[in-house]
């Protein structure tokens, strides 16, 4: 939507606060209007969880985030599905497989919460934090 359309409908404080970038890391950088607009997902909320995850990893690139598997990210403290939707957001835009990054074949059946459980525990086993 052209800005002055949503700064005369809305105001400009709105139209401001979309144009504000929430994640930042690299070259992955996202304004709320990006998120809605270009990802097609608005989750402002779970987007620092997942800008501090991309930084504590050295993921400053899509391609590095399509490198990184999904067990790296969720064993962080604080990320969730909704951090991992984001993600997944982002390698869809850019044209990336998902499913070859989640490397799921029959296993998408596990409950969200049985995954991250499973991922911290073998992250502990590897000796990660």
């Amino acid at each position: 939507m052209i800005r002055a359309s949503v700064e005369k409908t809305l105001g400009k404080t709105f139209a401001d606060k979309l144009d504000e970038i929430i994640l930042n890391v690299g070259m992955l950088t996202y304004t709320r209007r990006d998120f809605i607009e270009t990802l097609g997902c608005a989750n402002f909320s779970a987007a620092p969880r997942l800008e501090r995850a991309l930084k504590k990893l050295e993921i400053t690139t899509v391609n590095k985030l399509f490198k990184t598997d999904p067990f790296s990210l969720v064993r962080l403290k604080g990320v969730g599905a909704a951090t991992l939707y984001i993600a997944m957001c982002i390698l869809d835009e850019a044209e990336f497989s998902v499913t070859k990054w989640w490397g799921w074949n029959e296993t998408n059946k596990v409950k969200f919460s049985a995954f991250k459980h499973n991922a911290i525990t073998r992250g502990r086993k590897a000796g990660h934090e």
